[in-house]
């Protein structure tokens, strides 16, 4: 195949291939809707819906970089990326004198990896594995 059609190919795949794509007009309705209207519950809403499928794009991409960079370094990569926009909110938040609004996000943040994420794996891996002792991958 020629480069064109592999690439154009990658763009069918990245953009139109995840059924949860069709929530990207969203983001740009949001911000019209930001300036056209005063009902920031619409705006929040509509910026979710945006959003949300941005993030699952995010995670395929680090899903596929880690496919050529090893699990660990796959893991480093969507770590970090999987942060970017807590980091972004939490950049806003800082210029704009929010101190409090980021000391909560990240307390949220933590208390959920550490306390939420962990206790479901340990979960579901005890409901699959019920019947043998868990081990993990040090």
């Amino acid at each position: 195949k020629s480069y064109s059609s592999k690439f154009f190919r990658s763009i069918y795949v990245v953009l139109l291939k995840a059924k949860i794509n069709f929530l990207l007009p969203f983001g740009p309705l949001a911000i019209l809707l930001h300036y056209a209207t005063s009902n920031y519950g619409w705006v929040f809403f509509f910026s979710l819906l945006g959003i949300t499928p941005l993030a699952e794009r995010l995670g395929y991409a680090t899903e596929q970089l880690s496919c050529y960079t090893g699990s660990i370094v796959g893991g480093l990569l969507n770590a970090t990326f999987g942060n970017a926009t807590e980091m972004i909110i939490s950049m806003y938040a800082l210029k704009n004198g929010m101190f409090r609004v980021v000391q909560q996000s990240l307390l949220g943040s933590i208390l959920s990896n550490m306390l939420l994420v962990l206790g479901c794996a340990f979960f579901c891996g005890g409901i699959v594995h019920h019947r043998k002792v868990q081990s993990f991958n040090k």
